[in-house]
């Protein structure tokens, strides 16, 4: 069984034609298997995996002959390949199967996308001296968009600081075609108004938290709603209780740009637990559908979620690499793990990510090969669906 045609050869091969000695897609393909073990934490460590399973490799028809790829060769080519081909071509793969399963581009019956933008640290990208790191060795930031409808991370830039994430989403989002699109972000840029105003005039909507540090704003979206309490519409909605108004008035400078909706949400997810005291949160929304708004601000914490996913189960804290191209193959291949294993989650039984994991993590190759004669099935439309964008609970006006 050939695991390299989970991706289209479109990765351009850096190397001397006359000095190659292994396929760069057999290389690449057992450092996909390496990541959805979770192993792949250093070069060194991926290539003492590689001399104890050569014989799994092997049967995989990915190490031909005795000679195995060393720690550094596998660095060489982290540091040389081009992380965006190799994203788009590990994409291609899964986004023609989600299209083919959930019409998830085709946008025929108005279904929307949900993007979003938030940083991950690499904690151990960075090096100490004692306590404190060498100047310009901090740990290096990768900023993340996430189209949470397909669970497939489109960009992953990254950064020296955590400041930097502004300016990149800025510079990100016109690349995209944000029709039919509703982007959220972390409160690090709710109060950029020119990131809603990007978003907006590129075709896209938005839903973000308004925090304090638009404390003028905010004091008048509360007054707003106050003043048209008659207005307002109440909604039940995953254990949350929303009050949404549809904004009737013609914008001021107060308001944000494109706005049609604000929103106070008041979260009752923690009820059972002892520090369980709800606050009121505000939100403000380009959208004036009250359902699209409450599946937003439902999934708005989705790249947390899998940030979580790749600290806890990928190790993704432990990669050792200061080199930024290998920091974004390495985010490349984790991004993919998670986007494989949530898509297989979504199909297998409906099982969750974690009996996804269990049950695939010795043998990812069995995984794949369950995956890749779905591409041409269309009966799992709904199963998919469901899971994809998380389950629907009913609102309740």
């Amino acid at each position: 069984m050939r695991v390299c045609c989970i991706y289209s050869k479109g990765v351009t091969d850096f190397r001397d034609p006359l000095k190659i000695t292994y396929r760069l897609e057999n290389i690449l393909c057992i450092c996909l298997l390496i990541a959805l073990r979770g192993e792949f934490t250093s070069f060194y460590n991926a290539s003492v995996f590689i001399k104890v399973k050569a014989t799994y490799f092997m049967k995989l028809k990915l190490i031909e002959g005795k000679e195995l790829p060393s720690h550094d060769t596998l660095r060489r080519i982290f540091m040389c390949v081009d992380a965006d081909e190799l994203r788009d071509s590990l994409q291609s793969r899964m986004r023609s199967m989600i299209e083919k399963i959930t019409n998830h581009t085709g946008n025929s019956d108005g279904k929307v996308r949900l993007l979003c933008g938030d940083g991950k640290t690499f904690n151990g990208s960075g090096r100490k001296e004692g306590k404190r790191y060498v100047e310009g060795k901090r740990n290096v930031n990768v900023f993340n968009v996430l189209d949470s409808s397909s669970s497939l991370v489109i960009a992953s830039i990254p950064l020296d600081d955590k400041e930097s994430e502004i300016p990149t989403f800025q510079k990100l989002l016109p690349k995209y075609d944000l029709t039919h699109t509703m982007v959220t972000a972390d409160a690090l840029h709710c109060c950029q108004i020119k990131t809603l105003r990007l978003i907006w005039d590129h075709g896209g909507e938005y839903t973000v938290t308004v925090k304090d540090n638009q404390s003028g704003r905010k004091q008048h979206l509360i007054d707003m709603m106050k003043l048209n309490e008659h207005k307002l519409r109440h909604f039940v909605f995953n254990e949350c209780d929303y009050w949404i108004y549809l904004i009737d008035y013609k914008l001021t400078e107060l308001d944000f740009p494109g706005a049609r909706a604000y929103v106070r949400v008041v979260s009752h997810k923690r009820a059972d637990q002892n520090d369980y005291n709800p606050d009121d949160q505000y939100f403000v929304s380009s959208s004036n559908n009250p359902q699209l708004i409450m599946e937003a601000v439902d999934n708005r914490w989705s790249i947390e979620v899998m940030h979580q996913y790749k600290e806890s189960y990928w190790n993704e804290d432990s990669c050792t690499f200061m080199n930024k191209n290998a920091i974004r193959i390495m985010a490349v291949f984790n991004n993919i793990a998670y986007s494989l294993y949530r898509i297989a989650s979504a199909i297998f039984d409906n099982s969750s990510m974690a009996e996804t994991r269990i049950r695939f993590q010795d043998s990812p190759e069995k995984m794949l090969s369950k995956l890749l004669p779905l591409m041409e099935k269309k009966n799992l439309t709904m199963l998919l669906k469901e899971n994809m964008r998380g389950r629907k609970k009913a609102a309740k006006s």
